[in-house]
């Protein structure tokens, strides 16, 4: 995410958690906004209105009515996961296969299992270490599995329960596998997709030979994404790749390309076919997803051409029904064979929030900033506490901060990776604000309305009179700006801390203390101008002092990497803050003395804020699932809540 935006901060699941005094407990509820990117889809082969949902933050959704809402299956929590493949077991639909790649380490990933239809999943011995890309049943003999990874091709004979190699060790072309697809009657012929071209074994890999090449009609270096073998005619093979679809009509000796498609969508990520209907094949590409119904040899974009279609789910008991996971906007169904699409995404919500902002003036009102956005931009809006989303204008770019006014609460900023955008009655309408020839990391306003940016080189003010950005201080270290209550500017970064008491003009020093790690957000107690807290990599601190002494808070509060610090606006005493490391997030009434952790049921949480208009009501937003409301319910002492 980078130092500096880490620091910048209906069907619903509810789960009651209980708090650790038994005096209160915290129900959850995932509000959306519902989209993002949907990765992987797999239809249980016997039961069409079941359908799983994988993402690139290893979660996982479940559909029990053909993908018309969605619940997590919580149970399968693996951040840093990209979901690859899932795999419902042709012969018994309570055993799922799901493989995936680490995005933070190359030798990352494995495949996981769930034996109970995905309440409970264990990683199989053998997977684990591999960047797992592609995961195959043979259909003849469902006890085989195949998975392709970046360091080679490995094969199981009991379900996954032991495995071997079978493509040749430190090979210089049969790695980095990107697909894989089993004969239909023999489970010693497969294919393999690679970065480069595809590859063919014929005897359960002990031989291999290339399947294709320029001699053989494929382009050079074309990235094989998907494999499909025709189940009446394996000699018909297609395949997908960032150079467009080919077909085979002799198991692979020889293709050719299909260029009906324009070159600017021959960026083919997946096909797929109706089951008996070797004629009609979908493409999901860069720019949409396109339909033939003459095998390849003419195309129709069936769909917005701003989608990026990334997998397409088919069931032959319903063939009319056509699903496709986007990258940018969620599940979209078709019910007429993609005639016509629809997003479907009620309960499914695969965002990474950038921003989170309840409007101190509007009850009901929040602004939440998503990165990269979708098709109807990347900043949302809710009127009704979160129950319901609508786009807030095309903000271009991802959002970073959204920020409301201290004077005049209809006026926003939005930051975003295109530059600064400014609305004065709400997110109605937008413009570019003014222009800063840096990358700008943070954004504070000043007591008297002044916009305040931190970049790698200094803080800066911006003078709207002039229409001027003004350096108020140099350095390329700063990690966090904020303005006190009572006007005081501060800027921090490790072991450093500057505070003004006259609008930037002269600057006082304060030490943080040593080994403290990177600082992400800092905080002067708006009741308490003396009460500091700064929240880093190590934890939360906090100076009783105006700065000059530090303590770290640890009456229940780990060595959190703590991203986020909320305090209730009604002089309570209450705050809350969020741990990135874990996505936990904790409680403290009485100022930071004593904390308990409240979140159980929220997705990786890195941002908090409480609700200004009713203090039973705080919203965790996630780097990966979307925002969720918190609500506090009172019981007697010793009253046991719901499970």
């Amino acid at each position: 995410m980078g130092r500096g935006l880490v620091g910048i901060l209906l069907l619903v699941t509810v789960v009651p958690v209980v708090g650790d005094d038994l005096e209160t407990h915290w129900s959850w509820t995932l509000v959306g906004p519902f989209g993002g990117e949907a990765r992987r889809l797999a239809v249980d082969p016997h039961n069409p209105h079941r359908i799983f949902v994988g993402t690139c933050d290893g979660q996982l959704y479940l559909s029990e009515d053909g993908g018309e809402s969605w619940r997590a299956l919580w149970g399968f929590h693996r951040p840093g996961l990209c979901v690859s493949d899932i795999l419902v077991d042709a012969e018994d639909s309570q055993t799922i296969y799901v493989g995936g790649w680490s995005v933070f380490a190359e030798n990352g990933g494995g495949i996981y299992r769930s034996r109970d239809g995905g309440r409970t999943w264990a990683l199989l011995p053998g997977t684990e270490g591999h960047a797992v890309r592609a995961l195959a049943q043979a259909p003849s003999a469902p006890r085989v599995l195949i998975f392709g990874a970046l360091d080679g091709v490995f094969r199981s004979e009991d379900r996954g329960e032991s495995w071997r190699r079978i493509s040749p060790a430190g090979d210089p072309e049969i790695r980095n596998i990107e697909s894989v697809a089993i004969h239909p009657r023999s489970d010693q012929v497969l294919y393999v997709g690679t970065w480069h071209l595809p590859w063919k074994t014929t005897d359960g890999g002990r031989t291999w030979v290339k399947a294709g090449s320029r001699e053989t009609g494929i382009l050079d270096d074309s990235e094989i994404f998907s494999i499909l073998i025709d189940e009446r005619d394996p000699e018909l093979v297609w395949l997908s790749a960032c150079t467009g679809v080919y077909r085979s009509v002799n198991g692979g000796r020889s293709w050719v390309r299909l260029t009906a498609m324009p070159s600017r969508s021959r960026r083919v990520l997946v096909l797929a076919r109706l089951a008996g209907q070797s004629e009609v094949l979908f493409a999901g590409t860069t720019e949409g997803l396109w339909r033939s119904g003459d095998g390849g040899a003419t195309w129709r974009l069936i769909t917005n051409r701003k989608l990026t279609v990334q997998d397409i789910a088919l069931h032959p008991r319903e063939p009319q029904r056509v699903l496709i996971a986007t990258e940018e906007a969620g599940i979209w169904i078709s019910r007429d064979v993609g005639m016509t699409f629809r997003p479907s995404n009620r309960g499914f919500s695969s965002w990474v929030i950038t921003g989170l902002l309840v409007d101190r003036e509007v009850p009901g009102r929040i602004y939440c900033g998503v990165m990269k956005g979708g098709i109807e931009g990347s900043l949302f809006i809710s009127e009704d506490g979160g129950m319901s989303w609508r786009p807030g204008g095309r903000v271009f770019g991802s959002v970073r901060v959204i920020l409301q006014s201290r004077r005049e609460g209809r006026r926003l900023w939005v930051l975003t990776d295109m530059g600064l955008f400014i609305s004065d009655d709400r997110g109605g309408g937008w413009r570019r604000g003014p222009p800063l020839p840096e990358e700008i990391r943070q954004l504070a306003e000043t007591r008297d309305g002044k916009i305040l940016a931190l970049t790698a080189s200094g803080l800066f003010r911006y003078d709207e009179a002039r229409d001027h950005w003004e350096r108020l201080h140099p350095g390329s270290d700063w990690a966090v700006v904020h303005v006190g209550r009572t006007g005081r500017i501060w800027i921090g970064a490790e072991g450093r801390l500057l505070v003004s008491t006259d609008e930037g003009t002269s600057w006082m020093e304060r030490e943080l203390p040593r080994r403290l790690g990177r600082v992400h957000v800092f905080l002067e107690h708006p009741e308490d101008p003396e009460l500091l807290f700064v929240g880093t990599s190590w934890g939360l601190y906090r100076s009783r002092n105006g700065g000059r002494d530090w303590e770290r808070c640890a009456h229940g509060l780990p060595h959190a990497d703590v991203t986020a610090i909320a305090v209730r606006p009604d002089g309570s005493g209450e705050m809350s803050v969020a741990d990135y490391r874990t996505g936990a997030v904790y409680f403290s009434s009485d100022r930071g003395e004593t904390w308990r952790r409240i979140d159980r049921a929220v997705w990786r949480a890195w941002i908090v804020a409480f609700d200004p208009h009713d203090r039973d009501r705080v919203f965790a937003a996630s780097t990966g699932g979307g925002i969720y409301v918190g609500m506090r319910r009172a019981h007697a002492v010793g009253q046991r809540a719901g499970p």
